[in-house]
């Protein structure tokens, strides 16, 4: 690789590391996010090698995503 720039600048991890993100599958596709309260995530990320997820406006950095819990009968570990 040529650049102006010294190796330290351009392999460094200058972004911070928060406790609180993590990396989930939301409908088949993989982002970072970072939860901001009990039920609500924020997208700090997207990872992916399909052009069409970072066209699709549901997945963009700065966008909310709000889980639901999962109810599950004792039964037949079915979820409603």
């Amino acid at each position: 690789m040529y650049t102006i720039y010294p190796e330290e600048v351009i392999f460094s991890d200058t972004e911070p590391k928060s406790n609180n993100q993590m990396t989930l599958n939301i409908q088949g596709v993989t982002l970072v996010v970072e939860v901001e309260n009990q039920n609500q995530l924020k997208i700090i990320r997207l990872i992916s090698s399909n052009p069409q997820d970072f066209l699709d406006e549901r997945f963009q950095p700065g966008e909310q995503v709000v889980m639901k819990p999962l109810l599950r009968s004792k039964n037949n570990g079915l979820s409603y």
